[in-house]
């Protein structure tokens, strides 16, 4: 578990807890580059993306390694989440289902949520796709970018605090990263809206408790929670 090394927290203390923000968009869009561009200088969200611990097997045979990174994408998320960190969520934007389930279980622990929306045109996200190390046939682009752009509206009618990033080349100016920047800044920072974050924030401050587990949700609940959200 060396890899999760770098998870200790300050837990009931940080700052950012109970917040998660989805990073959503089709394939080539850059969630990741527009992420780190845009997010608070203050405070650092946690990303959840399957991909992370894959990178670090990127020249093993994948069928050696999967249970591993299985396990290892269990175990960050459950470390996250005991200690109520600032998350980005990347991955879920082409299932309605996938995000909804996966907010549900968020909300239902204390998180106030949020999404960024981040957009390209089809050519753009192709030529982004295509480039990359690990290749992407043409047709899943083309299928995932009408599926996810057909969500959209979807997506900003169930999110209050919603946002849309153009990250064309040559789009995401200045101007435009502050304004993202400010949007996601004020989310992080401001107090938790979620009535089970506010009560649980308040509780676990009276008795001075750091992380959820074991007093406010056994780690068993937790990995219970994991394991709905990495569902099929």
């Amino acid at each position: 578990m060396k890899f999760l090394k770098y998870l200790l927290s300050e837990g009931i203390e940080d700052k950012g807890i109970f917040k998660a923000v989805f990073m959503a968009g089709h394939p080539g869009a850059g969630k990741s580059y527009t992420l780190d561009k845009i997010k608070s200088g203050s405070i650092e969200p946690r990303l959840i993306n399957t991909d992370k611990f894959h990178e670090h097997f990127k020249n093993a045979e994948w069928s050696t390694v999967e249970d591993k990174v299985k396990r290892l994408n269990n175990a960050q998320l459950a470390l996250y989440l005991n200690s109520m960190l600032p998350l980005a969520v990347d991955g879920t934007s082409g299932s309605i289902q996938a995000m909804l389930r996966r907010r549900g279980l968020l909300e239902s622990m204390g998180y106030d949520t949020a999404m960024v929306f981040v957009n390209t045109d089809l050519e753009t996200a192709i030529r982004r796709v295509q480039g990359r190390e690990r290749k992407v046939d043409e047709k899943f682009i083309r299928e995932s970018f009408k599926k996810v752009n057909e969500n959209k509206k979807f997506y900003r009618s169930k999110f209050d605090t919603f946002i849309e990033v153009d990250n064309n080349d040559g789009m995401l100016t200045n101007k435009a990263v502050n304004h993202a920047f400010k949007f996601l800044t004020s989310f992080y920072n401001a107090p938790v809206k979620n009535i089970i974050g506010k009560r649980r924030i308040k509780k676990m401050k009276a008795n001075t408790w750091k992380y959820l587990d074991p007093n406010v949700m056994p780690m068993s609940e937790i990995k219970g929670i994991v394991s709905v959200w990495y569902r099929k």
